[in-house]
């Protein structure tokens, strides 16, 4: 039987952003608890859940691998360790991820500066008991989710509220990613591709404005969708919460991050509120000629 190509679909309107979908990322992944601040996106996450606005108000969005088409972090990697899966999942074979050895000369890895997707993938320890520094992003739990013929038997299978009928169609729903399946506003749904697109494009579904354009986003096995927001594309921004980590978690971590990050930002303000006072003044003096 052909594999099919599966997407993860996140209804924006549903999520609570409680977190279960990263508690359950981490526990299933055997990934490491901690974090590095209270808005910033460890490299030991692979999925995070943050609010579009400025404030931490809603709507809330899955961030994470889009699972590209073509995904440029696969064509930059020079040990071939990032593969495009049959079922859609962009994955990692971390017996050929080597970060230390392909590191550019400002510290940085190609994986990430070529991601341009939500900040992913990073670069960390994120496994619990290991040391190793591994790239690490969402696999869309591959070897754990998907037809009972694509299951790793090294690994434990992962759980589905798909029922029988929807498996009998989709044998691939019989396991879920972990996100999926522990989502307690089942605000996620894990689909084939087509399927999830069929669903977005009839009008009948509300995701299409009054004037005919879409309100969902998406591509590769990544899509999101709102009938109340309109959505920007969840990717990485510097000036929208903890966007600003992944730039910096290259070169600096922890605390002296946020000592270097902190003093530049505050820098940065008063010299861009400098700077509009002085032309101010000049406004006032030149009546706001030039």
């Amino acid at each position: 039987m052909a594999t099919n190509v599966m997407a993860v679909f996140q209804d924006v309107d549903k999520c609570m952003k409680c977190n279960g979908c990263v508690i359950a990322c981490k526990r299933e992944w055997n990934m490491r608890a901690e974090t590095v601040g209270a808005h910033t996106v460890s490299y030991d996450q692979r999925v995070a859940i943050k609010s579009q606005k400025r404030v931490d108000m809603g709507p809330f969005v899955r961030f994470s691998c889009w699972h590209c088409p073509d995904p440029p972090c696969a064509a930059r990697c020079p040990f071939h360790a990032i593969v495009k899966k049959p079922n859609g999942a962009v994955a990692v074979d971390e017996s050929l991820c080597n970060p230390t050895a392909c590191k550019d000369r400002f510290g940085q890895y190609p994986c990430v500066t070529d991601c341009q997707r939500g900040g992913y993938p990073k670069v960390g320890k994120p496994h619990s008991g290991s040391e190793a520094v591994l790239m690490n992003k969402c696999i869309l739990c591959a070897g754990r989710a998907g037809a009972a013929a694509d299951l790793d038997p090294a690994l434990p299978p992962l759980q589905t509220r798909a029922t029988a009928d929807e498996i009998a169609l989709v044998p691939e729903k019989a396991h879920e990613p972990a996100c999926v399946s522990t989502c307690p506003a089942k605000s996620m749904k894990w689909d084939t591709r087509a399927n999830i697109l069929t669903y977005l494009q009839d009008p009948a579904n509300g995701y299409i404005m009054a004037d005919g354009t879409n309100n969902w986003i998406g591509n590769g096995s990544m899509f999101w969708a709102s009938k109340k927001t309109l959505l920007v594309p969840p990717k990485a921004d510097p000036f929208i919460e903890d966007h600003i980590a992944p730039m910096v978690s290259g070169l600096l971590t922890g605390p002296v991050a946020k000592a270097v990050l902190l003093p530049t930002l505050v820098i940065g303000g008063l010299m861009a509120l400098s700077a509009r006072r002085s032309n101010n003044e000049a406004d006032a003096l030149t009546g706001g000629e030039v």
